[in-house]
């Protein structure tokens, strides 16, 4: 059996009492105002300081070559996942009856230029890696531009950009890169 003294009933009353005076102010419209704006004050430090520990940890673990990897793995992964939505936007409108003639006429020139792009990146990426001894590579043609990014470990020497130059060069259909003829190349190494 638990005995309380007088001391102990009048401290727990106070408590009590306190208690209610601030579920009260709360109750309030400014009190509510107040309790809300804190509580939001606190959800803002909270998630501002998950962000910081979590960014740091995730740079942490993207120092390794295994993000680099991971980073042309996306990339491929993603430009694959556009290029098939742009194919079934495109296939779309071609059976669209209610499409207009030219509207379909374009959507299928389109996506003939489309086809050529795939073919064209996916043979250069893979005579690049076979030919050069490159360990991953990824081709980015829009238009007469081409981009062309390459992990290597090594410095990238001029025969390495002179292969590659053909090697672009040969599945464009052309004898050779030419500036004039408005080819740009940009080789960047990881």
């Amino acid at each position: 059996m638990e005995v309380v003294t007088q001391q102990q009933k009048s401290g727990r009353g106070k408590f009590i009492t306190e208690a209610k005076r601030i579920m009260n102010a709360i109750a309030s419209s400014k009190g509510r105002k107040i309790a809300l704006l804190t509580g939001l004050l606190a959800l803002l430090v909270v998630t501002g300081y998950l962000n910081f520990t979590l960014n740091q940890n995730a740079i942490d673990v993207g120092a390794g070559t295994g993000a680099q990897r991971d980073m042309f793995a996306s990339f491929k992964d993603g430009r694959s996942d556009m290029r098939t939505a742009r194919q079934l936007l495109l296939q779309d409108i071609i059976a669209n009856t209610g499409a207009s003639a030219t509207a379909r006429a374009n959507a299928e020139a389109e996506l003939l230029a489309l086809s050529q792009e795939i073919v064209f990146e996916d043979t250069a990426e893979g005579l690049i890696k076979a030919q050069v001894g490159f360990d991953d590579v990824i081709v980015s043609k829009s238009g007469s531009k081409l981009n062309v990014i390459v992990k290597t470990k090594q410095q990238i020497t001029t025969e390495q950009v002179t292969q590659i130059m053909k090697i672009l060069a040969t599945c464009s259909g052309k004898d050779r890169l030419e500036p004039e003829n408005g080819d740009s190349l940009f080789i960047s190494q990881m």
